[in-house]
């Protein structure tokens, strides 16, 4: 593989040849994704150990971790009762001395010959009176070589497997490393890597393995953290160059009929948020470009109506409408939802889930083939590529984050690329937004509809849930009713967690005997589901024992109360998800959380902050700060590289300084041909553009 230079890259090598791995090592290497030298190098350390200025050992205290040089005084190994070797080596230098031990490794007896200087880094104790570290890092000093690897110096600690210490993983990347010492070339333009003040790339990959020092790193890290970002945002500011001068979308160009008649037949007004969203969505679909944007609000917000609203645009105009949703449940609901807002104006809905009958969804099929049918509800069924639209105009993907951008493409198969609305209830921060969702404007609804309060939140400990069940049978005898949420299905023998099916059983007999209760979860099948979904609305349940199954949608109005056991199980945006199920009705809510005496420390500092706070993007922003940046890419779609270094939330100002260099480089060299971008041209063509088949739309 060769380079704009025409110099073969290092980079695209096989790590299999690489000094130290060979072909049984690079198995065990492949298990991490490593298949070649730049995978070797971009595995990046996890962390890294300051052993760069060793103590004297007078100064190596027991109980705290510490790196010493000494010499070695004698090495001798011993078998114990049960046939295990032990190994010690004692250290001395002219404060003292300190014991190195060493289990099932009698070879290391040979290797800590006496005088031999060594370089030890680990946790100090205290065996019968002598100090000691137990199987610590060390690295015998060669008086001909100042580039320890182990230790003397910052030391990188990487991600594992099995069969694959971090000895040998440090040692396979030094030499990965040194093969490839003044080859590695750049992917920036030099322009760039000066105004942001990074290294050259070949040094940052020293720098971030085995630094110089702090700052040394700190630069490294900063620039494959921008690296990472830099290239996402050019895929997604290449995507909407690419779409507006890509194939045209439906025109529907005012005035638009069908949306002010669907306007004003509501039984409500819109919130000014509402308007302010929909204004947005009016002026994109509009023009030559079109829409795509991605809409977010609270739950609650009026997220699905403003989703209707668009889709009377392009119904308006005699194109169709897909809403695509996540679950059955949430589609069925929806379909009856759009039937009742838009059956009246002459629009033909039509459902299409995975459960339906072959007959069922062939004839939706053929309706949406021959345009029989105006809109279609449903889940990924919608997609497969048995289903054809006559002419599709706009697409509403609700929950967007729970399908893949090339799940989203298929919606494009048309002559016209039709117009996209992608909706989330899930708050996104804007920078992280930009990382997942870089090629949709973003539009936000930050205004509950009115009537809507504040859900009250408390934490309950277990030995005191009668006090719950006291309010729940009241509220049951007043006619409201309550969700009662487990994260469970089944009892496990492996787990003390209360089960939902168990839960049913027990409160059918015990706290709620004589009130009638239902049981919903995702093992049931889509009959049962919608059955038990129904009697719940139709108010002949009081009491729904459910899994997280109703975490996505599911609107009952007159639930004014929720109780979640083990609240602990879940993340602070999913309980966020599962409190909006209740106070919908204009009701006041109530959300109890069921937690443990064992449930202490951070985990419920967490759970107290949940009870405090109602504001979605808020918790969103906080749940991913507490839960840490390898959590963030349960957002992440599909065919977008995962991020081993950048944190969008922390990295804020790197994230935005990324997205305004990649606009300004697609701007100015949309194919990115001129000279001075022929190294990113190349990196990203490289590493970029398999990528870029999983995520494109038009």
């Amino acid at each position: 593989m060769k380079g704009v230079s025409g110099v073969a890259d290092p980079l695209g090598e096989s790590s299999q040849y690489v000094k130290g791995v060979g072909p049984a090592r690079q198995e065990i290497l492949s298990r991490l994704g490593i298949e070649t030298v730049g995978d070797l190098l971009g595995h990046y350390p996890r962390t890294w150990y300051d052993r760069s200025d060793p103590l004297p050992l007078a100064g190596a205290e027991p109980g705290s971790p510490a790196t010493v040089a000494a010499g070695v005084l004698a090495a001798a190994t011993r078998r114990t009762r049960n046939r295990r070797s032990v190994t010690t080596v004692v250290l001395g230098d002219e404060t003292g001395t300190v014991d190195l031990v060493f289990f099932n490794q009698p070879y290391l007896e040979k290797t800590f010959q006496p005088g031999a200087r060594v370089i030890a880094s680990g946790t100090v104790g205290r065996y019968r009176g002598r100090r000691q570290m137990i199987a610590p890092e060390f690295e015998i000093a060669d008086p001909a070589d100042d580039g320890l690897v182990q230790t003397g110096r910052i030391v990188p600690v990487y991600p594992l497997t099995a069969g694959l210490s971090g000895r040998t993983m440090r040692r396979i990347v030094r030499a990965a490393l040194d093969k490839c010492a003044g080859r590695i070339g750049e992917n920036l333009p030099r322009a760039l890597v000066a105004a942001m003040g990074f290294p050259p790339r070949g040094e940052a990959f020293l720098q971030i393995h085995y630094p110089d020092d702090r700052a040394s790193l700190d630069a490294a890290v900063r620039r494959f953290k921008f690296e990472e970002v830099f290239f996402l945002h050019l895929l997604l500011r290449g995507r909407r160059e690419r779409r507006r001068a890509g194939r045209p979308r439906p025109a529907l160009s005012p005035p638009h009929t069908m949306l002010d008649r669907f306007l004003h037949s509501l039984p409500f007004d819109l919130t000014a948020a509402q308007e302010r969203v929909l204004d947005e969505i009016r002026r994109d679909i509009e023009r030559p470009e079109g829409l795509s944007r991605l809409l977010q609000g609270d739950v609650g917000s009026g997220k699905t109506i403003v989703g209707l609203a668009a889709l009377t645009i392009a119904l308006g105009r005699g194109y169709q409408g897909a809403f695509m949703v996540p679950t059955e449940i949430l589609a069925q609901q929806h379909a009856e939802k759009a039937d009742g807002y838009l059956g009246g104006l002459g629009i033909r809905t039509a459902l299409l889930i995975g459960s339906m009958p072959a007959g069922e969804k062939r004839r939706v099929r053929e309706g949406l083939a021959d345009g029989s049918i105006d809109l279609v509800v449903g889940t990924h069924a919608i997609i497969q590529e048995a289903t054809v639209f006559r002419q599709l105009g706009l697409a509403v993907v609700d929950e967007q984050h729970r399908f893949g951008v090339r799940q989203r493409a298929t919606l494009g198969r048309g002559e016209l690329l039709p117009h996209f609305l992608v909706m989330t209830a899930t708050p996104i921060p804007r920078s992280l937004a930009q990382t997942v969702y870089g090629d949709l404007d973003l539009s936000l609804i930050d205004e509950l509809p009115f009537g809507r309060r504040r859900v009250y939140t408390e934490i309950v400990p277990r030995r005191k849930r009668n006090r719950v069940f006291d309010a729940v049978r009241a509220a049951f005898r007043d006619g409201r009713q309550a969700f009662f949420l487990y994260p469970l299905v089944e009892e496990s023998e492996k787990s003390d967690l209360t089960a939902a099916t168990d839960a049913f059983e027990r409160l059918q007999s015990g706290e709620l005997d004589g009130f009638p209760i239902g049981l919903l979860h995702g093992r049931m099948s889509f009959e049962e589901k919608s059955a038990a979904i129904r009697l719940f609305r139709e108010g002949r349940i009081l009491g729904l024992v459910t899994t997280t199954v109703i975490e996505v949608g599911v609107d009952v109005p007159n639930a004014s109360i929720l109780v979640i056991e083990h609240p602990e199980r879940f993340g602070l945006a999913q309980l966020h998800q599962l409190r909006g199920r209740v106070g919908r009705g204009g009701e006041a809510g109530a959300c109890y959380l069921l937690a443990g005496e064992e449930v202490g420390g951070r985990s419920a500092e967490r759970l107290a902050w949940f009870a405090a706070n109602d504001d979605g993007f808020a918790i969103a922003e906080k749940d991913l700060e507490m839960r840490g940046p390898g959590e963030i890419w349960g957002y992440r779609q599909s065919g977008v590289p995962a991020f081993r270094l950048i944190n969008p939330l922390s990295d804020r100002d790197l994230v935005l300084r990324s997205w305004e260099e990649a606009g300004r480089m697609i701007a100015e060299d949309p194919q990115l041909g001129r000279r001075e971008n022929a190294v990113v041209s190349e990196y990203f063509r490289r590493y970029y553009r398999p990528r870029m088949a999983l995520a494109e739309i038009g």
